[in-house]
């Protein structure tokens, strides 16, 4: 977008708003429910940096993620429609993981690959 915003440089910033600070008229179930469908977009938007290699904004992703499943996880018996949507939380946080292992994976191959040209034993460009 056009904006000159300080805050849009693809990186993940913000605050979740308490049900508290919630100015609509909406039930603790469904702010629960919005939560969750949250680190969906969450996990998404880790995708999309992962690609680009921007191990930053895809930890902050994960924390973010994590913090939201484990409020929920402490906030006791949840209801039916909740219940169903903490697979997928679960497996969005998962997901993130192996794409920050994956980047981790890529950075020492490449360490192992910078020391071969190093050496004169690789071409940059193959």
């Amino acid at each position: 977008s056009g904006d000159s915003n300080d805050n849009h440089n693809d990186k993940p910033a913000g605050k979740i708003l308490t049900f508290d600070e919630i100015t609509l008229p909406i039930t603790v179930d469904e702010y629960i429910g919005g939560l969750c469908d949250l680190t969906g977009e969450i996990g998404r938007f880790a995708v999309a940096r992962g690609t680009v290699r921007d191990k930053e904004s895809v930890k902050i992703c994960l924390e973010t993620s994590k913090n939201i499943y484990m409020a929920i996880r402490m906030a006791g018996k949840l209801p039916g429609n909740i219940n169903k949507k903490m697979n997928p939380l679960k497996n969005s946080i998962e997901k993130m993981e192996r794409i920050l292992y994956e980047q981790s994976l890529m950075e020492m191959a490449g360490r192992k690959f910078q020391s071969s040209m190093e050496e004169g034993g690789f071409d940059a460009e193959d």
